[in-house]
């Protein structure tokens, strides 16, 4: 019998391995997929990591996402065996969140962007529908949050523009006031020389 020469062999297969995402992983979710595996990462011996990740194995949870994210990014991607022992620690510090993708029910009350992020380790059936939405969910807040903050900046504007038009009407006011008074001295400055 052959071994598969890819390092993919039938865990990969049972991950959902025969799916994929048709697009890179949603900013948002990568960032929590790197921070899931950072905080997990300190749970592995050095012996249980990938040769690539074990430079550090020592680095704080923190700086480990700081300087090792991309590594750890592919790691997880192409090591189904590395992957599953992410997924072990998640099940570990998250058994409500793991048991319900597991379940193919994610809880609705979750964030949007934890549940992407545990689908991706996880790999349960559905689970690029779960990453895809999180990423369009975080678009569509994003967009929000520009409209909102758009539409603060218009009220803002619109409120300035009200107040120099206030000032410009109260200027105008004043300054036709002063050619007035002007011109009535004028005028009579003008009478007492031809009297």
């Amino acid at each position: 019998m052959d071994q598969p020469t890819s390092g993919a062999g039938p865990a990969d297969e049972a991950d959902g391995g025969a799916e994929a995402l048709g697009r890179p992983l949603p900013e948002g979710v990568r960032r929590r997929v790197i921070a899931l595996v950072s905080d997990a990462f300190g749970a592995l011996t050095v012996a249980e990591l990938p040769a690539q990740l074990r430079q550090y194995a020592r680095f704080t949870p923190t700086r480990r996402a700081k300087f090792a994210g991309n590594a750890m990014a592919a790691a997880l991607e192409s090591d189904a065996v590395f992957r599953q022992r992410i997924g072990e620690r998640l099940g570990q510090s998250q058994p409500e969140l793991t048991g319900a993708l597991e379940a193919g029910a994610p809880p609705a009350a979750a964030d949007p962007l934890d549940v992407a992020a545990a689908a991706y380790v996880l790999r349960p059936a559905g689970w690029v529908k779960l990453v895809e939405s999180a990423g369009e969910e975080v678009q569509r807040a994003d967009a929000e949050r520009a409209d909102e903050e758009t539409r603060r900046e218009l009220d803002q504007l619109r409120e300035e523009l009200e107040r120099a038009r206030a000032h410009t009407r109260t200027e105008t006011e004043r300054l036709r006031t002063e050619l007035e008074a002007a011109r009535k001295e004028a005028e009579s400055l003008h009478r007492k020389l031809r009297s």
